[in-house]
C-alpha cells in the first residue's frame, strides 16, 4: 500500500513539475540558438506539458515543427506535422512557424485530437476538419494517404482550412483553383519555389500546363474530402463544389510517358553497378514502384506459379505480378539458396533500399548509358512493352496493381492503338483484288 500511494505522489509531482516548467527553451526559440543545431534530422523534443511534446529536426535546408500527442485510449504517441520552422524566412503562422506559434498550433491540434478521441467536435466543422476526417478514414482502413496530405497541408489548409464547410462558396474554390495554378508550387521542405524564367515559349506553356494538372490534382482530393463530409451529414448541401459548379482545367494531363527501347534497357542495365543492378532488373521485370521494390523480400517470389508478390509500400493490398520466362529465370536465380526473410534486393549499407537512395545510382547508370529516364520510368518501360507487345490493357491494369484500367488506358492506350493497327496491316486478311477501273456494278 506504500508502495502504491508513494507512486502516486511521486507521478504527480514529476507532472506538476513538468507543468510547472516553463516551455522556453534556449535551444530552439530562436534562429540563432536552432542554428547551432546540425542537420541530422534527428527530433529534438521538447515537453509542452504532461503527454503535449513540440519537436525540431533540422535538415540541410532548415527545420520543421512537429507535435506528439499521448493517447490515454491506445496508450501510444500520435505524431502531427505543424509546419515550417522559421529558419530561413518570416513565420507567418500559415506554412512558416516561429517558436511560440508552432507551441500554440501544438496546442490547439492537441485540444482537437482530445475531442475525437471522445467523440466530440470542438467548434464550427470546418474544410480542415473534413479533410482531418477523410485522412483518418483511409488510415484506418489501411490505405495510402501520404500524397494527399501532403498536398492537402500545402495548399487545401492554409488557404480554405478554417473556412466552416457551410459557407463555402463556388465563387472562393474557382478563385483558390486559379491562384493555386498561378503558383510555382513548393518544394520537398514544403517551402515556396522561385517563379521560373522561360527561354522559349514552349517551357513557359509546358510549364502552365504542369501547374494546372497540378492543381487539378488538388482539386480531386479537396473534393474526395468534401463529398465524406457531405455523405456523413456534416454539411446540408454540397452544391458548393458539385457537378461543374468548381470544373478542373481542361486537356491538361500528359498521356504521353518515356520509356525506354530494348537496347536502351540493356545499356542501362550493364551501366549499373552490382546491387542496384538487380533492383533495376526487378523493376523492368515487373513494373513494380521503387517502394514495392525495397519492401519486396525473398519469399514473395513464388517459383511454381511464376509470380511476385508486390504492392507493400503503399498501404495497398499485396497484388501478384505475373512474369515471363525470362523474369522467372532472373527471381530464380536471384532468390536461389537465399533466407525466405531476406530483402529481396540489398542495399550495400542498410539492407534495404529506403527513400531516395535509388536517386544517384539511377542518374550515374543513365548518364553512362546515355538515355534519359528515372527510375519510375522504368515502371512505365515495363508497362509500354507489355502493351505494345499484346497483352491486355486489363492484365497490364492487375499486374501493375491497379483495379481497374482506366490509368493504363491514360497513359499507355494509344500504345494499344498502334499496336492494333500494325497488328492488323501486318497480319490482317487480304483477297488479291486488283482495282479495274472497268468493272461495272452488279445491279
Amino acid at each position: 500500500m506504500f508502495s502504491d500511494v508513494f507512486s502516486t505522489v511521486f507521478r504527480q509531482l514529476l507532472e506538476a513539475r513538468i507543468m510547472a516548467r516553463t516551455v522556453r527553451d534556449a535551444k530552439v526559440d530562436s534562429r540563432a540558438a536552432r542554428s547551432s543545431i546540425p542537420a541530422d534530422l534527428k527530433i529534438r523534443w521538447r515537453a509542452i506539458h504532461s503527454g503535449l511534446h513540440v519537436g525540431y529536426r533540422k535538415g540541410r535546408r532548415g527545420g520543421k515543427w512537429l507535435a506528439r500527442f499521448y493517447d490515454p485510449q491506445t496508450q501510444r504517441y500520435a505524431l502531427k506535422n505543424i509546419g515550417i520552422a522559421d529558419d530561413m524566412s518570416d513565420a507567418d503562422g500559415i506554412r512558416v512557424f516561429s517558436w511560440s506559434q508552432a507551441q500554440a498550433q501544438a496546442r490547439t491540434l492537441s485540444t482537437s485530437l482530445a475531442a475525437t478521441a471522445s467523440g466530440k467536435h470542438v467548434g464550427p466543422y470546418t474544410v480542415a476538419d473534413a479533410m482531418d476526417d477523410y485522412h483518418r478514414r483511409l488510415d484506418n482502413e489501411g490505405r495510402s494517404s501520404g500524397d494527399s496530405r501532403r498536398r492537402t497541408e500545402l495548399y487545401i489548409t492554409p488557404a480554405l482550412g478554417n473556412i466552416k464547410l457551410s459557407n463555402l462558396s463556388s465563387e472562393r474554390l474557382r478563385e483558390w483553383l486559379l491562384n493555386m495554378a498561378e503558383h510555382p508550387g513548393f518544394n520537398q521542405l514544403g517551402q515556396p519555389k522561385p517563379k521560373p524564367s522561360f527561354d522559349k515559349p514552349e517551357d513557359e506553356k509546358e510549364y502552365q500546363r504542369r501547374r494546372r494538372d497540378s492543381a487539378n490534382r488538388v482539386l480531386s482530393v479537396l473534393k474526395a474530402g468534401l463529398n465524406e463530409a457531405f455523405l456523413a451529414g456534416k454539411v446540408q448541401t454540397n452544391s458548393a463544389w458539385a457537378g461543374k459548379r468548381v470544373k478542373p482545367f481542361s486537356v491538361v494531363s500528359k498521356a504521353r510517358v518515356a520509356y525506354l527501347n530494348g537496347e536502351e534497357v540493356r545499356r542501362l542495365v550493364n551501366a549499373c553497378e552490382p546491387g542496384f543492378r538487380e533492383l533495376v532488373q526487378g523493376a523492368i521485370y515487373t513494373g513494380a514502384r521503387y517502394g514495392d521494390l525495397g519492401a519486396m523480400n525473398v519469399g514473395d517470389f513464388n517459383l511454381d506459379r511464376g509470380l511476385v508478390m508486390s504492392g507493400n509500400s503503399k498501404g495497398s493490398k499485396p497484388h501478384p505480378v505475373y512474369l515471363n520466362n525470362e523474369g522467372i529465370e532472373f527471381f530464380k536465380r536471384h532468390t536461389a539458396g537465399r533466407n525466405p526473410r531476406e530483402p529481396m534486393f540489398e542495399h550495400p549499407e542498410t539492407q534495404r533500399w529506403k527513400k531516395s537512395q535509388q536517386l544517384r545510382p539511377m542518374k550515374r547508370a543513365a548518364k553512362i548509358a546515355g538515355v534519359d529516364i528515372t527510375f519510375h520510368g522504368l515502371r512505365h518501360t515495363y508497362a509500354s512493352h507489355a502493351v505494345m507487345n499484346g497483352v491486355p490493357l486489363l492484365v497490364v491494369a492487375q499486374n501493375l496493381g491497379h483495379s481497374d484500367t482506366r490509368m493504363v488506358e491514360k497513359h499507355y492506350g494509344h500504345l494499344a492503338d498502334s499496336y492494333v493497327r500494325d497488328a492488323v496491316r501486318q497480319l490482317g486478311p487480304t483477297w488479291g483484288i486488283d482495282a479495274d477501273d472497268k468493272v461495272v456494278a452488279i445491279r
